[in-house]
């Protein structure tokens, strides 16, 4: 009776607890309107919650009802945001539901002319290859599932082993796809509703690919369309769930991605493989929540870390940023099979851009000649700006320009070439490797590796009438930035200075399969590519163990035994912060004798140094070993180095390495026993520790025995006090107040004394994020009496505070990525409130303050503070 008694107790407090509204994040800002994620407490029931909801006069509609997540998505009829929401009792946690795209698609069509090899199966660089032929080892008997646009089931690729055929019915007897749902339908496009069915049929592409690289086996296909060459994924006897979240285009929301997660869970799969794309965040958001419960209960996930290399630090993606989850990062093949150009009796890879088209060669005849936008001092211009052209006729004409994108996007570039008659558009990759441009309809459009570039250009110098070769085949070629770290891969941390990513995989220009309706197989590239082989490497794992390990420790077994990386052409390691622990190396994971644990070691910043750490080396081997310690040091990475607040795009490297003193630098351990180490740092000498460089390195302990693989642990630190790093992008005057006028229009505050009406003049505040900050927020005073009376609430974006993410350097149109609240005058009094109150005329003082990391939040002092003024409201 005590005991219940007690439970009582606690569930009565639990009920009355003040749940928490996460906002959107910067980054990653479309949210399906009036669509909330809410999580109750546990021991709260879904009868307990509804009620409750209820009480509240809330009128809501299910979406969804998750059952180990403990909570639901649901659609609010009434006027009540998501804070109302989160004070509701038993309700823990509420998100709004996040849309999520599925990434770009480029694919190469099968054409049957001679390739190596090497650029089918990039298993050589991995270790797979020895695997399959020396451990006999496919993933048999292993549940793998794919969270995604479904699989294209009947492609033979995904016969069962000693087919010729794919299977010809749903989880048919050919079929290695044995489970799975449709939780959308062909039209699904947010704005419906979505018509659920059993058949997770791929219509769009991104699935299939993903499954083709976690498993598929074109070796002994006989009927329909052929590889390129006899072509095999990572584990080819797996079996699939096909859990389909994308219609044939268009988004999906965090509602739908949660129940694939459980499904796939509930048919028994060991492993979900989930090539999403969301944005830098903190680990609070409800896909990492789930799939940390999820891995608990037995099942590892893995996930994108992001493709967004372009924007620097801290833009790791939040899908895999819960502790048990894997974030993998992507290495470019060392090969590629592309269409190519010629250019002086010289051949030179390209790559379409996506406007151009799948499958789609660039075919302009001989009189579309090239044309170098060059300045008066003979560079390259960026053809940002339509002031490059000026004195430059290109009508008809392949312009040739500097391709960093940085300056503005693809869209933009490619719109002021097409308005000026060009025929066509080259551009020069910077710092090397081609790349993925957006283009625009009508227009060729391309980019160039560059060297490729170089070299064309100092061709063009010496005789201006060479004229350009389009090939119509695919060719082969080693590529620039091959058997890298890639260039689009993002770099972490999170916004808790937390190791992300995990590890690395090969991601970049990989062949896999693709909808028979589409073409069969196709070429692609993404952290999408190197998250499936990640997780085609733990299928592996398993089959040779025997056994299903938990995720943690799959996830420390792949990366003590990673190959620790170079950027191509650099004589340094790349930083942690870039590659995780290195590039996935799958013989030595398989054959180690030996673990290191943890898996990371996150030293945090100057002010909180973990100084000391320690470490557990455990042989499993079946004989004593030795093992001696040393240090790698990696490249700094400096985001901060002229004063800036927001981050380089480029971080610049430098060698700001810390130092490691061993309390042994060489231990022997017998065989199933382990031994401790305690490593201290000591922070770089060289770094700036006002610009904030994030150092890393790797601590490896080498086995005496030749031949054995050493092991290793990645740490990362920041020089400086974290405290101190810039939030708010003022580089560029934010945060901005304007003004939006009733139809829309966003201007500038006419002069210091414009009187604002919140229905056709509302006062508008501008925010952009270069780091994240547990508490974004947006204030509103009295300005006579310096009361707070609350935060900003918008429709859109709910109210002005909470953990948030950084924004992009730009968006998709070339813009500087921004969130905008157009205020009408509804505040939140508090965090715990849960309808916002409609302020009246008046003169008002706007505050925009961003809580500093690492403090405890108390305000002012631990705030940037931005004063943004009085206004005076009339109506």
């Amino acid at each position: 009776m005590k005991i219940i008694a007690i439970l009582s107790v606690l569930a009565a407090a639990t009920l009355v607890s003040a749940g928490k509204y996460h906002f959107t994040q910067p980054d990653h800002p479309d949210i399906l309107p009036n669509a909330y994620i809410i999580e109750y407490y546990d021991g709260v029931t879904r009868a307990n919650a509804h009620a409750n909801l209820k009480k509240h006069a809330i009128d809501f509609k299910i979406r969804n009802e998750y059952g180990i997540f403990n909570g639901a998505a649901i659609t609010v009829k009434s006027s009540h945001s998501g804070s109302a929401l989160a004070g509701v009792p038993g309700i823990k946690n509420v998100w709004p539901v996040q849309l999520f795209s599925p990434p770009p698609v480029q694919s190469a069509k099968s054409n049957g002319n001679s390739t190596h090899s090497a650029n089918m199966n990039v298993h050589h660089m991995t270790g797979v290859d020895a695997v399959h032929k020396k451990l006999k080892l496919t993933g048999k008997g292993v549940k793998v599932g794919v969270i995604d646009s479904g699989i294209d089931y009947k492609h033979p690729a995904f016969a069962a082993p000693g087919a010729t055929e794919g299977c010809f019915a749903r989880y048919g007897k050919n079929c290695r796809v044995k489970h799975g749902w449709d939780f959308v339908g062909d039209n699904y496009h947010l704005e419906g509703t979505p018509v659920p069915d059993s058949d997770p049929m791929d219509c769009m592409g991104h699935g299939t690919h993903v499954a083709g690289i976690i498993g598929g086996d074109a070796r002994n296909i006989k009927t329909g369309p052929k590889p390129l060459l006899p072509w095999v994924g990572v584990a080819p006897e797996v079996t699939f769930g096909a859990y389909r979240i994308f219609g044939c285009e268009g988004r999906t929301g965090t509602d739908i991605i949660l129940a694939a997660m459980e499904l796939a869970f509930n048919d028994g799969m060991d492993i979900i493989n989930m090539s999403l794309y969301g944005g830098p965040a903190y680990k609070n958001n409800p896909m990492a929540v789930l799939g940390e419960k999820l891995i608990a209960h037995g099942m590892n996930i893995a996930a994108c870390a992001g493709n967004d290399g372009g924007d620097g630090v801290w833009m790791v993606a939040d899908v895999a940023l819960g502790d048990s989850a894997t974030s993998v990062a992507s290495f470019d093949n060392a090969y590629a099979a592309v269409y190519t150009l010629t250019y002086a009796g010289q051949k030179y890879p390209y790559s379409p851009s996506l406007a151009w088209g799948n499958n789609r060669f660039i075919d302009l005849p001989a009189t579309a000649v090239l044309y170098p936008v060059l300045d008066k001092t003979g560079v390259l211009h960026d053809g940002c700006k339509a002031g490059d052209y000026t004195g430059h006729d290109v009508k008809g004409k392949v312009v040739l320009l500097f391709g960093d994108l940085a300056s503005c996007g693809s869209v933009v570039r490619g719109n002021i070439a097409k308005s000026l008659g060009a025929a066509g558009v080259l551009t020069v990759s910077t710092p090397f490797g081609m790349t993925l441009l957006a283009g625009v309809d009508a227009l060729p459009m391309a980019s160039l590796e560059n060297r490729g570039g170089e070299a064309i250009l100092a061709a063009y110098k010496k005789n201006p009438r060479n004229v350009i070769g389009w090939s119509k085949v695919v060719s082969t070629v080693m590529i620039e930035g091959g058997g890298a770290p890639a260039d689009m891969s993002s770099y972490g941390v999170d916004g808790d200075l937390r190791s992300k990513p995990d590890i690395g995989a090969p991601g970049g220009n990989i062949y896999s399969t693709f909808p028979r309706a589409k073409g069969s197989y196709a070429l692609q590239s993404g952290t999408s590519m190197s998250t499936p082989y990640y997780v085609g490497s733990q299928a592996l794992l398993y089959q040779h163990t025997k056994s299903k390990p938990s995720g943690p420790d799959v996830r420390r077994i792949f990366k003590n035994t990673a190959t620790i990386s170079k950027h191509w052409g650099s004589k340094t390691f790349t930083s942690a912060a870039k590659q995780g622990a290195g590039l996935i190396n799958v013989w030595n994971a398989l054959t180690t004798s030996a673990h290191v644990s943890p898996d990371h070691i996150d030293l945090l910043d100057s002010v909180n140094l973990r100084k000391t750490q320690q470490i557990t080396i455990k042989n499993v081997g079946k004989k004593s070993e030795s093992f001696s310690l040393s240090h790698v040091p990696a490249d700094a990475l400096n985001s901060y180095s002229k004063n800036n607040t927001f981050p380089h795009s480029r971080p610049i490297i430098e060698a700001d390495y810390a130092t490691v003193a061993f309390s042994a630098n060489k231990v022997k351990i017998a065989a199933g026993k382990s031994a401790k180490v305690t490593l201290t740092f000591t922070e770089p000498k060289n770094g700036d520790a006002k610009q904030f460089p994030l150092y890393s390195g790797y601590v490896v302990a080498t086995p005496s025995t030749e031949g054995s693989p050493s092991i290793h642990v990645p740490y990362i630190g920041l020089k400086g006090d974290v405290r101190q790093v810039p939030i708010m992008d003022t580089d560029l005057g934010f945060p901005l107040l304007m003004v939006t006028q009733a139809n829309g229009t966003v201007i500038d505050v006419p002069n210091n004394d414009f009187n604002f009406n919140f229905k056709t003049a509302a006062p508008t505040v501008i925010v952009r994020y270069g780091s994240h900050t547990p508490d974004g927020s947006i204030r509103v005073y009295s300005a006579a009496t310096k009361h707070f009376l609350g935060y900003i609430f918008t429709p859109w974006w709910g109210a002005a505070f909470g953990e948030t993410g950084r924004n992009k350097n730009k968006d998709a149109n070339g813009l500087f990525d921004a969130r905008q609240y157009d205020w009408r005058g509804q505040v939140f009094e508090t965090a715990q409130s849960t309808t916002p109150v409609q302020l009246g005329p008046g003169l008002y003082n706007l505050v925009a303050a961003n809580q500093k990391k690492f403090t405890k939040g108390a305000y002012p002092a631990d705030y940037e503070v931005f004063d943004l003024g009085n206004i005076m409201i009339t109506a």
